[in-house]
């Protein structure tokens, strides 16, 4: 099946229809596996999380900006961020230092008695402008926003860093009245593990930390609600949170959003639209743990955030193979955290970008319908190693990762179908040719390829 390859990547900065200028909410799409645009259009997402300050101009513990990642991500068509609100404050002087100035955080710092604590009755104005204004560049650019509302990294010790609970606005030793009582039952300086922070009668009856974490809900969903490219997380790595308290929290946002709302770690909510976990650290992994998430009726996914895949060490190639192992496990997308903008990292690194841009120049050149199609990697030869994503008789994506020939079963495929390959690393199409359904079909790796595409669908135009 070797044949004439074209090269389609294109370096232009306009960017795909994607997420952009929306009326309505980002939503689950009714095949309970990918997201939606406002209009209906499915999405598959993929972008970053870089642990970065929200308000444009200021930073944490290292220069990493949201906008510089989006103001990237557009000219590739990468299509998604994700912003925690609470990541701490940082200042010069502490541990780790901020890299420039102080922080904003959603809650407004005042100063008591020579020392600035959090008056959690005031909004910090700089911190929510921010955050509009990130939103707002997002959607010119086509961008999807993954608004991560809490964060369990700043409930966990930490080892005494300024990203951990010692400096959280949610300690009442951080705050400059008292608001609550100490959550931290039995003092060992997090918040985590033992439902301390998620105390569900108190969020269920709007009182005490529950009383906050509502507000702070209202006040994200109030500001944000007029932004079709957001979409919502209940916090990022909320380990210790239980299936009641999440629950508890997804509802609540229900009744103030149609945004979709998903949920990072913890125990599964009963009304989940929405799931991700740091699990994986390699693209073995990835296809592993997708296939073990996709198909419970939400849509469900591997975020990179932690384990080796997050590393500025790790190559773009890995990065590329777990793209395609989500597109063709049925996950709705692939991103999430990366060092690459921290201090010392690589800062944005093409050779990633330009391979993200490429599975969504499949995906939009292809014209796959890909919310149609589900995980069936029997249909694939050594369904270890690749992946398949079919409409049974229909459309088939096969994900090769090495082999030099891959058998797919088109046993239930009658008539004629267009076939082409497709390079994931060169963004390169083979010529179409056309083939015959109802036996299995060998295809031959295409000549300079690494890992590589076979895409086989009916002669309905795509």
């Amino acid at each position: 099946m070797k044949s004439g390859w074209f090269n389609v990547l294109c370096l232009t900065t306009a960017p795909f229809a994607i997420a952009s200028g929306l009326a309505g909410d980002f939503t689950v799409h009714s095949s309970g596996r990918y997201f939606q645009e406002a209009s209906g259009k499915p999405v598959f997402f993929i972008g970053y999380y870089g642990w970065a300050a929200v308000p444009d101009g200021y930073f944490i513990d290292h220069p990493s900006r949201y906008a510089s990642m989006m103001q990237g991500e557009a000219a590739y068509h990468v299509n998604y961020v994700r912003i925690s609100l609470c990541v701490n404050r940082f200042f010069p002087g502490g541990h780790p230092p901020s890299h420039d100035g102080i922080t904003p955080v959603p809650f407004r710092y005042v100063n008591t008695g020579g020392v600035s604590k959090a008056d959690l009755d005031q909004w910090d104005p700089v911190f929510w402008a921010g955050l509009n204004t990130q939103c707002d560049l997002a959607r010119r650019k086509g961008i999807i926003v993954h608004v991560s509302l809490f964060d369990g990294v700043e409930l966990r010790k930490q080892r005494g860093a300024d990203f951990g609970y010692a400096n959280s606005f949610w300690n009442p030793s951080q705050q400059e009245r008292t608001f609550y009582p100490d959550p931290d039952f039995n003092h060992n300086g997090q918040i985590d593990e033992r439902g301390e922070f998620y105390q569900v009668s108190p969020f269920q009856h709007n009182t005490g930390i529950g009383y906050y974490q509502r507000k702070l809900i209202d006040k994200v969903t109030t500001d944000l609600a007029r932004y079709g490219n957001v979409f919502y997380e209940v916090g990022n790595e909320l380990l210790g949170s239980d299936s009641t308290w999440n629950t508890a929290v997804i509802a609540y946002i229900k009744i103030k959003t149609n945004k979709a709302v998903s949920q990072c770690g913890g125990s599964r909510a009963t009304n989940l639209m929405g799931w991700s976990q740091h699990a994986a650290n390699t693209p073995a992994q990835v296809k592993e743990n997708v296939a073990s998430i996709v198909g419970r009726g939400y849509p469900a996914w591997e975020d990179c955030d932690g384990p080796a895949l997050s590393d500025a060490e790790v190559s773009p190639d890995d990065l590329r193979r777990a793209a395609w192992y989500s597109l063709a496990g049925g996950s709705p997308g692939w991103g999430g955290f990366t060092s690459d903008f921290w201090r010392g990292g690589r800062g944005f690194w093409i050779p990633t970008v330009t391979y993200y841009r490429n599975l969504q120049v499949f995906i939009k050149d292809s014209g796959i319908a890909f919310w149609e199609m589900t995980p069936q990697h029997n249909l694939v030869s050594n369904s270890q190693t690749n992946s398949c994503l079919a409409q049974t008789g229909t459309a088939y994506l096969a994900y090769i990762l090495h082999d030099a020939v891959a058998t797919l079963d088109l046993r239930a495929a009658s008539g004629e179908f267009h076939n082409r390959l497709y390079d994931p690393k060169a963004g390169a199409w083979a010529d179409r040719e056309t083939i015959v359904g109802g036996e299995f079909r060998s295809f031959s790796k295409p000549d300079g390829a690494d890992d590589w595409i076979i895409y086989v669908h009916n002669l309905q135009p795509r």
